[in-house]
């Protein structure tokens, strides 16, 4: 009489991968992680040149702004001589009184009738920098309380700017925006050859 056939069952191969897979699999993954690193780095970069520029027409807003609200002449100074950053300062009072490149909120500002408002410090290390062009005479603009309009101060009497104030935020290797003030007080952005999307060329 015939048996009943019994299943047979084959040992399959244990889960998981051999040594040799794995290699390969890490081997892969470094060639990607290669591959896309500078393009990844490209993003991160550009994205922190956005992020910069977008909170200097925020800053640049905040001082239109402040002057109206305060009733007095506000003034934002750029500087871009410190060894390690570059800077801005907004405040009220007098010019030559504030020093972007030292503590915010403790000593940027001395005198009584000079009061910092907001202070911004850039880190070279970060490969940007904030300036005034090379060309521009002047690294300090300001607001008129009853117009909103640029204020400059070509010796010691501020007067009403007859030309656009000029703001450079650049990185070293994906480019920048200009932020040009208007004499009108109002803010227009542009990136040089297209450098940075999203904003139209500098003409």
């Amino acid at each position: 009489m015939f048996q009943p056939l019994k299943s047979i069952s084959r040992a399959g191969r244990p889960g998981g991968l051999t040594l040799i897979e794995l290699m390969i699999v890490l081997a892969v993954a470094a060639v990607l992680v290669v591959l896309t690193a500078p393009s990844f780095k490209r993003m991160i970069d550009t994205q922190r040149v956005r992020s910069i520029n977008a909170a200097l027409v925020t800053d640049l807003q905040l001082a239109r702004g402040e002057a109206a609200s305060r009733n007095s002449q506000v003034w934002i100074e750029f500087d871009k001589t410190g060894a390690n950053l570059t800077c801005y300062v907004i405040f009220t009072g007098s010019r030559d009184q504030c020093d972007c490149r030292n503590t915010p909120g403790s000593d940027v500002c001395v005198g009584s009738g000079t009061k910092e408002i907001r202070t911004v410090q850039v880190e070279r290390s970060l490969g940007i920098t904030v300036s005034v062009p090379t060309a521009q005479t002047l690294d300090l603009v300001g607001f008129d309380p009853a117009t909103g309009r640029l204020l400059v101060i070509p010796v010691d009497n501020p007067t009403p700017a007859t030309e656009p104030f000029k703001i450079e935020v650049k990185h070293s290797e994906v480019g920048g925006f200009v932020d040009e003030l208007e004499v009108t007080g109002r803010p227009t952005v542009c990136s040089p050859s297209s450098q940075i999307s999203g904003v139209p060329a500098c003409l």
